[in-house]
């Protein structure tokens, strides 16, 4: 762990090796089992959200996605843990390559949030359809922006300052920046509004008669200039949202601050943020796939020890996916407990008896904590990733961050204060 106690060891911006050092750090950093919960519980409330506009619209748009039925990016096909482990000596390369690059699977909350923006801007959308990508899309900022946050907060307490935030104090921490959280979004959804609705007045101007398409024609340069700049923001909003997040967790800012941090090191430090950017995302794609083989090696090992005690006098059974519905959805790729537990005394296996109803609720709640270690993940390397960056264009070192406990007297803090020592009197009288 790094302390703000310590001197630093060099002048200037820290060394490439410190730079590593601090990603590798905050990877380490996200086994807390309390980030898992917090992020677990963000992405369950963003499908929830989900599902519940989609029950609401009745419309066709793409289902939303529980966790335990996420989608494992390079890690899809057959989903076990077995097969991968395998391939490492017939195909080293082409696994290091699936395994140390997954964004789909590392950047689960960039992903949520980016999916309803690209429904957004689709064509051949309805106004409800709009509507409900557009509640989608809140839902996911607001939720991941406060998860985001505590995680954020949690994570640079630890790997800065060698300190511990209790899960009450992140947490209200979140809370109490949620206007800020929302306000950093906000500045740039309503900047690409703003030019969006420009480049829609050019399109009602072409519906006049014979003078609207000419009118139009001769100043497309002015759609062309505006369609630039909305992709400009749009990747700001891509790459700076996270370091938007990551502002306010770290210097306890406002919604502006965060935003004008995020730019500006786009604009100043654009190579430094894209190399480090392609550094934390291997970093995030191993630590994910790592959990994502203690999730597979645990149930498997669980199911398969039950299963042999119930196997004893009797023919072996197979294992049974009780997470998801379809059993190529499940995160293990395969059974999950043991099939005997899950067939009914009437025969029909549809039903599930009562006695054996709380597997799927254990089950689905291991996949909710690897979905919210993933979410740990990504906001711990986003976490670094700002340290980074701030150590470079601003100056700050990254073993540097403040602390509400900073401004605590010590009596409140329990600290044992000395008592003052009165100075010896030295003056002498003059003799009679």
């Amino acid at each position: 762990m790094m302390s703000d106690d310590r001197e630093p060891q060099t002048v200037g911006p820290a060394s490439v090796r410190d730079r590593l050092g601090m990603m590798l750090a905050v990877a380490r950093s996200a086994m807390d089992p309390r980030r898992w919960l917090i992020g677990g519980l963000a992405a369950l409330m963003v499908a929830a959200g989900g599902v519940v506009l989609d029950n609401w619209s009745g419309g066709d748009q793409q289902p939303a996605e529980w966790p335990w039925d996420i989608a494992l990016g390079t890690l899809d096909g057959d989903r076990k843990a077995g097969s991968l482990l395998s391939e490492v000596s017939g195909q080293p390369i082409a696994t290091a390559v699936r395994v140390a690059w997954n964004p789909e699977l590392a950047g689960r909350p960039l992903r949520d949030v980016m999916e309803p923006v690209v429904r957004i801007v689709g064509v051949g959308e309805s106004w409800s359809e709009t509507a409900v990508n557009w509640s989608r899309f809140l839902v996911a900022v607001i939720v991941w922006s406060l998860a985001g946050v505590i995680l954020v907060r949690m994570t640079a307490a630890d790997v800065v300052r060698g300190e511990s935030v209790s899960l009450a104090q992140a947490v209200g921490f979140g809370f109490r920046h949620s206007g800020s959280l929302l306000s950093a979004s906000l500045i740039s959804v309503s900047c690409f509004g703003v030019l969006w609705g420009l480049a829609v007045l050019g399109g009602l101007l072409a519906k006049i008669p014979s003078v609207g398409p000419l009118v139009v024609s001769l100043l497309w340069f002015i759609p062309l200039v505006l369609g630039l700049l909305m992709t400009i923001v749009a990747l700001g909003f891509v790459v700076g949202w996270p370091l938007m997040v990551a502002t306010i967790g770290v210097e306890d800012s406002d919604g502006f601050d965060g935003f004008t941090h995020a730019h500006g090191f786009l604009t100043d430090r654009p190579l430094l943020l894209a190399s480090h950017a392609v550094i934390a995302t291997i970093v995030a794609s191993v630590a994910a796939c790592l959990g994502w083989l203690a999730l597979s090696l645990t149930i498997w090992f669980s199911g398969t020890a039950v299963s042999s005690g119930l196997d004893a006098f009797d023919s072996p059974s197979d294992l049974q996916v009780v997470s998801s519905s379809l059993s190529e959805a499940s995160l293990v790729g395969g059974g999950e407990v043991p099939a005997r537990l899950m067939a009914a005394e009437s025969g029909q296996p549809a039903d599930i008896p009562f006695s054996s109803t709380f597997l799927v609720f254990w089950v689905r709640l291991a996949h909710l904590l690897f979905v919210g270690y993933v979410g740990g993940v990504f906001w711990g390397v986003v976490t670094g990733l700002y340290l980074v960056v701030r150590d470079s264009a601003d100056g700050i070192p990254m073993t540097q961050m403040w602390l509400e406990s900073d401004d605590t007297p010590p009596e409140f803090l329990g600290e044992d204060i000395p008592e003052p020592v009165e100075a010896p009197d030295v003056s002498t009288d003059d003799p009679a």
